[in-house]
C-alpha cells in the first residue's frame, strides 16, 4: 500500500501553498474556490492538498500539540541551505539540533503548521 496524499486544513491556503513551493520544491497544480483549496505535488510525486480552515477554528488550536509535517533531505548541505532560505524569508527556524545521529530543525509555516526538516546519515 502506498500513501496517496496528505490533506491539511490551513487558514491561508495561498500563503501556505507559496511556503511549500518556495522552500520545499512543491509545484502548485491547481487552486479552487478563491484560494480555498490547493493541490500541490512534490518532486517525488507526493501530493499535498490544502483546504481553508473553517473560520470558527482558532489558529492556535488548529493542530494538536506535536502535530507536524516532516521532511528528510539528502545531505547536510541541503539541510543547512534550506534553513538559510527560511531565515532569509523571515520564517524563524530553530537552530539545527543533533538527535540520535541525525540533524534537524523546526519552523512554522504561515498559520502555525509545524514543519520539521532533517537529515539522517546512512547507517
Amino acid at each position: 500500500m502506498q500513501l496517496n496524499h496528505l490533506h491539511i486544513c490551513v487558514q491561508d491556503v495561498a500563503a501556505v501553498s507559496s511556503f511549500f513551493v518556495n522552500h520545499f520544491g512543491f509545484n502548485l497544480r491547481e487552486t479552487r474556490g478563491r484560494n480555498g483549496f490547493a493541490i500541490l505535488k512534490g518532486d517525488t510525486g507526493f501530493v499535498l492538498t490544502l483546504m481553508r480552515l473553517p473560520s470558527e477554528v482558532a489558529s492556535e488550536h488548529a493542530y494538536p500539540p506535536m502535530f507536524h509535517v516532516g521532511f528528510l533531505v539528502a545531505d547536510e548541505a541541503l539541510l543547512e541551505s534550506t534553513r538559510a532560505s527560511l531565515v532569509i524569508a523571515g520564517c524563524d527556524p530553530s537552530a539545527i539540533e543533533h538527535m540520535r545521529g541525525s540533524r534537524r530543525f523546526y519552523c512554522k509555516a504561515p498559520g502555525g503548521l509545524l514543519i520539521e526538516v532533517g537529515h539522517e546519515p546512512e547507517a
